[in-house]
């Protein structure tokens, strides 16, 4: 699966990031998915190779509006390639499905294709079918938030070609029948199992993406389990200490010890405040001080995802950074 990050900003955008918006793509899928959708976003997917008339599903984390004022855009356009055979479901808090259905209404905007709401005020399992179950559990922030834990369905063992072959079992159908575990029977009366010719089953991958919130230890159950996260640092331990204010977000720190502590493996910051330039510029603080504080509290694999990004989550769990593009190049 591949992580396309389309907004990597804490409440409003920069010259170099955008307000915050993922897309999650899956091999050999046609579909895709969106997490959050700030202001702009669909101007950030029309520089990508996602296509909306593909997007199947939307998770809001919360209703803050650099998570949520993108949604209006979105499906507007969605609503001028897609009939009432591209339907769309949207997950997210309580309020989601008045927020989308007063903006249509009072803009006299009337989508060709079903728009199918999903609310929940606590955690919960939100569907479970062939391809992964979704769940959300509930985080720490000034308004109903949260994160959503996508757990693949196990995959089907290798199917043994050597070992059919040696058996004389002709190829074509009769091989797709034994990889799917069913018994056949042959011609000359041989009788095989399919268990007999596929191996263990491969363990589906699992992955977190979260709202804001400031207790990342309401996760170390799930990272436990988890492949990677992807979790807000809106600040250093500095920065959120001069404040004037209380916030209710993570520090690179936090984030970095929680996940040290749930052994988690790879971990994706994002939603940087617009203090951190990407440009080292005198004077003006840098995501460099966001990597240095999350690094010397994280022993996994640490990425700090920038605008464009994509990420990379192949089946043996492994994460790496695909693509990067230069900023410089998008505004």
């Amino acid at each position: 699966m591949r992580f396309h990050f389309l907004g990597t900003s804490a409440g409003s955008p920069t010259v170099e990031r955008n307000v915050t918006s993922l897309a999650l793509a899956f091999e050999q899928r046609g579909d895709w998915y969106m997490f959050d959708c700030g202001d702009g976003t669909q101007q950030r997917i029309l520089r990508t190779s996602l296509a909306l008339p593909k997007l199947s599903k939307i998770f809001i984390t919360h209703m803050h509006g650099d998570h949520c004022y993108g949604l209006p855009g979105i499906l507007t356009s969605r609503g001028m390639m897609c009939g009432p055979d591209r339907p769309l479901h949207i997950y997210g808090p309580k309020g989601i499905t008045e927020f989308v259905n007063t903006i249509l209404r009072l803009s006299y905007t009337r989508v060709r294709y079903p728009l199918i709401f999903h609310e929940f005020s606590s955690a919960d399992e939100l569907y479970s079918d062939e391809h992964e179950t979704m769940k959300c559990v509930k985080l720490s922030h000034d308004v109903p938030s949260f994160a959503y834990v996508l757990t693949e369905a196990d995959r089907p063992g290798v199917f043994d070609v050597a070992k059919a072959k040696k058996e004389k079992i002709p190829h074509g159908p009769l091989f797709g029948q034994l990889s799917r575990g069913m018994a056949i029977t042959l011609e000359d009366g041989r009788s095989f199992k399919g268990e007999d010719f596929v191996g263990e089953s491969r363990k589906g991958r699992k992955i977190i993406i979260c709202g804001d919130n400031e207790s990342p230890s309401l996760l170390l159950d799930d990272m436990k389990s988890a492949d990677v996260m992807v979790h807000e640092a809106t600040h250093t331990e500095e920065v959120k200490e001069n404040l004037t204010w209380s916030s209710k977000h993570s520090t690179a720190k936090d984030v970095a010890t929680q996940a040290t502590k749930g052994g988690l493996p790879n971990l994706i910051l994002t939603h940087f405040s617009a203090r951190f330039a990407i440009k080292d510029i005198p004077g003006l603080l840098t995501m460099k001080v966001l990597e240095e504080e999350a690094s010397s509290s994280f022993a996994g694999n640490l990425f700090l995802a920038r605008d464009y990004d994509i990420y990379h989550l192949n089946r043996k769990s492994e994460l790496c950074l695909e693509e990067r593009r230069n900023w410089k190049k998008r505004v």
